[in-house]
């Protein structure tokens, strides 16, 4: 039973860039009730709604990622055909559309993806973080994500696409800047209740919040911001796992050491919070060849994974992907990238809510110190768990953490 758990949420893993062909996104706020699909009780006949992806066409799709990925064991196919089997007995899925905020402030149309569990009796609901992104195609509303797993027991989950991605792909993604994706977490929350009345759904006001990587810090800014700020909601549980809470610190880290583990995440760090925070930083400023020339193409483009991206840029040292002024902290450049990293930072909110933190020893792209400095710098309170370990590297740690969450709740 343990080893077809563990073969199950690596296959979710796997399958989690996997682009689903939805156009049909079900708006919100205001609610349209007539692009509402129907949501049997029971699936009797293996009955799909419209927003659902043909299981045939998944399957296809399925297999050529996993071609990609050098993937062959037949064990996993039959875990996946499983899977998909039970994704139409126990939920449906759909792309939304509601209303949230640039970093300025400015009103901006916004997507994501919601899973419906067909039994009406939620056990709550649970804010999904996606991780890291650079193609629109991963985002959740154009996909089937990890955390979908979590709808088959009882919970509706939401994820947010993020500004950048999805109906506002034309927008630049500010990433790390926590307050924007958080707002858009929590924009989605509020579209919801008129949503699940429509359905017949009851639901508690207290919400689980989870996230792995950029999402690990994307839910403790959700929680925070709930806390803070929401009237109306209460957080039940934040599972946060591998974040980049620190990125100031992150930052140094990996100057002081040269290495950047995911090197895709440098343009995505300048020029998202340059834009966000109207910097007017500019490629030549930080980068070297040939991400100073391809930028537009590999990255405000959206059509490439991670993975490519960091194929591309060939490197993983800094002083070989970055400026020498950028690598400069006395530089005006580094300044005002360091002044931003650190405006930022999510360490040292206390948490009122319980919360697992979870890191590996192993991770080969966010360094540990963001969760040492996180650690340090919270109260030390009972309901706050910590799990740091040997779990592997930064990807396959995420199959134990979604794990955890998966039979903690």
């Amino acid at each position: 039973m343990k080893t077809k758990l563990n073969l199950l949420f690596l296959v979710v893993a796997l399958c989690s860039t996997i682009a689903l062909a939805a156009t049909d996104y079900v708006m919100l706020s205001p609610l349209d009730t007539t692009a509402l699909p129907i949501i049997p009780h029971k699936d009797k006949g293996g009955q799909i709604v419209r927003s659902v992806l043909n299981s045939d066409a998944l399957w296809d799709n399925t297999l050529m990622q996993l071609s990609r990925q050098h993937f062959s064991n037949e064990s996993v196919f039959k875990v996946m055909k499983k899977l998909y089997r039970n994704t139409r007995k126990h939920y449906v899925s759909f792309p939304v559309a509601y209303w949230s905020k640039t970093p300025q402030g400015d009103s901006l149309l916004v997507s994501g993806r919601v899973y419906l569990p067909k039994n009406r009796d939620l056990n709550g609901i649970v804010i999904a973080n996606h991780y890291t992104i650079t193609s629109n195609a991963e985002a959740p509303s154009n996909m089937l994500s990890m955390e979908s797993v979590l709808a088959m027991k009882g919970y509706a989950v939401i994820m947010p696409d993020y500004v950048g991605y999805g109906l506002s792909r034309e927008q630049m993604h500010p990433y790390l800047h926590w307050r924007s994706a958080a707002q858009t977490a929590v924009d989605l929350l509020h579209s919801m209740p008129a949503l699940l009345q429509h359905y017949g759904y009851s639901y508690p006001t207290d919400v689980v919040i989870t996230g792995y990587s950029q999402g690990g810090a994307v839910a403790l800014g959700v929680a925070r911001m709930i806390e803070q700020t929401d009237s109306l909601w209460t957080v039940r549980h934040l599972y946060a796992g591998a974040g980049p809470y620190d990125p100031a610190a992150t930052y140094l880290y990996c100057v002081g050491n040269d290495e950047m583990g995911i090197p895709a995440a440098i343009p995505l760090i300048v020029m998202g919070l340059g834009d966000a925070y109207d910097l007017g930083f500019t490629v030549e400023d930080f980068f070297l060849e040939p991400l100073l020339s391809h930028y537009n193409d590999w990255i405000r483009s959206k059509e490439y994974t991670v993975g490519q991206i960091n194929q591309l840029m060939g490197s993983t040292i800094m002083t070989e992907l970055m400026t020498p002024e950028a690598l400069d902290l006395n530089s005006r450049s580094a300044k005002c990238l360091y002044k931003v990293l650190r405006h930022n930072s999510l360490v040292g909110y206390n948490l009122q809510a319980p919360a697992y933190f979870f890191h590996s020893l192993d991770d080969d792209v966010v360094p540990l110190i963001n969760s040492t400095n996180l650690m340090a710098q919270m109260s030390d309170e009972k309901y706050i768990r910590y799990d740091i370990g040997h779990y592997g590297s930064h990807m396959e740690a995420s199959v134990p953490f979604m794990k955890h969450v998966y039979q903690d709740l």
